[in-house]
């Protein structure tokens, strides 16, 4: 991208910025009153011409405050609900979901794992995760235990796979009602949504249920096939981003 171009993106960002406006009025106003208290002597129609000057540039700083106070707050504390709920349900189905997978992995063989409290908030880690269900080379051990489970239509995957259609439609309320500046992230809630309402018409099955099993695995352990292992949930990352 050349330099010319980079320049216009970023000047018409800038001129679409009511705090750039609101900067700009307050510096013509604040210059206008500074010349016309001085003691510089000025042109004929330098009173007239600031008189009409000042009224607009006052009538702007009304306005503004106006917009403050009628459009900007109500809009910022509405975005702020919508992103803190989002946040709260995203966090809320991700443990409703963690618990499946544990009673999954029960039923699947695994003695080791237990729903009390303290192991949900364990899991809930990234670390804690990885380190409860990575390893393993048997049916009942690490995460084989819970995939096994997916093969059949147990109630482990009908209540996994309503959870994952609330999470569908938490992405697509805020898509439709947040706006998103930033391509990058609208475009990862978009995807997110569509990867979302494939997976909710998932089928059991030993290969069937391949793209739900690597779907929760990397919202809980953090691994990406492109990226590796990050010490991060990216959704919640992206969440915490909008």
């Amino acid at each position: 991208m050349s330099v010319c171009s980079v320049t216009g993106t970023y000047l018409r960002g800038l001129l679409g910025k009511v705090t750039f406006w609101l900067a700009l009025n307050i510096i013509l106003l604040g210059g206008l009153l500074g010349i016309d208290l001085s003691t510089l002597s000025k042109p004929n129609w330098w009173e007239d011409s600031a008189s009409v000057a000042t009224n607009l540039l006052t009538g702007g700083l009304v306005s503004f405050f106006f917009y403050w106070l009628v459009v900007y707050l109500p809009d910022k504390r509405k975005r702020r609900t919508i992103k803190d709920n989002l946040l709260k349900m995203y966090l809320r189905i991700k443990n409703d979901i963690l618990l499946q997978v544990v009673f999954a992995s029960i039923n699947g063989g695994r003695s080791d794992l237990r729903a009390d409290q303290d192991t949900i908030e364990e899991l809930m880690t990234i670390k804690g995760f990885r380190e409860a269900f990575s390893g393993g080379g048997e049916a009942h051990e690490g995460f084989y235990a819970f995939e096994n489970q997916m093969s059949s239509d147990s109630p482990e995957f009908r209540k996994i796979i309503l959870h994952l259609e609330r999470l569908a439609k938490q992405i697509e309320f805020v898509l439709y009602n947040y706006t998103i500046n930033d391509e990058r992230i609208f475009g990862y809630f978009k995807r997110l949504e569509l990867a979302l309402l494939s997976l909710r018409r998932s089928n059991p099955g030993y290969v069937e249920s391949d793209p739900l099993c690597e779907f929760i695995y990397e919202i809980f352990s953090g691994f990406n096939l492109i990226e590796g292992y990050r010490d991060f949930d990216v959704i919640e990352k992206m969440i915490a981003d909008i």
